[in-house]
């Protein structure tokens, strides 16, 4: 559940958040026999990284045969496309949700899209949909917000990474610290903050903390979740190089968001900026085990259209409303985020 200063609450419920991938649609094929199995999964309670490990562990397969194109929360009902390096039979899906398919954590596949000669690839999708419950609002504040999202349908937010880039399931908020230290060679650091997750077995642990050791221990875990690490150092640089862009070319305040940290937002509703913010990241290669230098870019403001209904007495928190709110982000962009930044904005009505 989040709970913010402003008093709404979002993920009261993990049906309070849902998520709905928009795919690029691989190819299928049906001339000749293919090796792939494209399949709609949804999940509740997991990361996308555990739903991962799941299905490679259930169906016998490798890390590099098993493919999403996003990564979801795991505090919502998400639903995704994954693909599986096997030919997967009404049999084998009929196991794994008899396994995993039930409880408050759960992962369901749905049902099989097709079969095709290839592996979805990371990113190659157009977005995700959303439909979030905001709950625990003062009458005169949902009447506030419903008022000004009717009136300001049409919104734009700048594009910051919200604090879920930055932290894993039952940890503290330091997955760029993680990345910070792979990519410079600091194993032992990253060993150290990668620990303090608890998202690691204990038979990883290393039983002499040196250099070697600690690199082991990354080499043993999801290649795609050590590439996560540097990402998410990636997006810690991309925030602030872009507050500092929004400070030097708008009329800006600055805003704290928590676990995020310090950023500027503009005070004003029409502002001019440049459309692209760079930064000199890096990208990890898996195949090699290293990182190199890659410049980053992103879409400073990002436009969608928000659409607010069921204005409702809230069955959680007495004497408040909740409201449902709907749009679609292109992929990166966060929910949340854009949920923080109407706030601050209605705050000031």
């Amino acid at each position: 559940m989040v709970n913010k200063p402003e008093g709404y609450r979002i993920k009261c419920k993990n049906e309070d958040f849902q998520v709905t991938e928009v795919s690029l649609m691989p190819p299928l094929t049906s001339k000749k026999p293919p090796q792939f199995t494209y399949f709609w999964l949804q999940k509740s309670g997991l990361t996308t990284f555990d739903v991962l490990d799941y299905i490679k562990s259930f169906f016998n397969l490798k890390f590099e045969d098993v493919a999403n194109q996003g990564l979801k929360d795991e505090d919502a009902i998400t639903e995704q496309l994954i693909s599986v390096k096997k030919i997967l039979s009404k049999k084998d899906i009929t196991a794994f949700n008899k396994k995993y398919g039930a409880g408050n954590q759960y992962a369901l596949i749905k049902h099989v899209i097709g079969y095709g000669d290839k592996p979805i690839k990371e990113r190659m999708l157009h977005g995700n949909s959303f439909r979030i419950v905001v709950r625990n609002l003062k009458s005169n504040v949902a009447k506030n917000l419903l008022d000004y999202l009717s009136t300001h349908r049409h919104h734009q937010f700048v594009n910051y990474y919200d604090n879920q880039r930055f932290g894993m399931p039952g940890g503290p908020y330091n997955t760029h610290l993680i990345g910070e230290a792979i990519v410079e060679r600091d194993w032992i650091e990253a060993y150290r903050h990668i620990k303090a997750t608890n998202n690691i077995l204990p038979s990883f642990f290393p039983k002499l903390g040196n250099v070697i050791n600690c690199k082991e221990v990354f080499k043993k875990i999801n290649p795609k979740k050590v590439s996560f690490f540097v990402s998410s150092y990636n997006s810690f640089l991309w925030n602030n190089q872009t507050s500092l862009l929004i400070r030097d070319n708008t009329k800006a305040k600055k805003h704290h968001f928590e676990n995020v940290g310090n950023l500027y937002l503009p005070t004003t509703q029409s502002f001019q900026c440049p459309y692209i913010c760079e930064v000199n990241g890096y990208e990890f290669e898996d195949e090699k085990f290293t990182d190199k230098r890659k410049v980053k870019n992103r879409n400073v403001v990002v436009a969608t259209t928000i659409y607010a209904d069921n204005l409702e007495k809230d069955e959680l928190h007495r004497n408040k409303k909740k409201l449902t709110i709907s749009f679609f982000l292109p992929t990166g962009s966060y929910a949340t985020m854009i949920i923080k930044q109407i706030f601050l904005k209605i705050g000031k009505l």
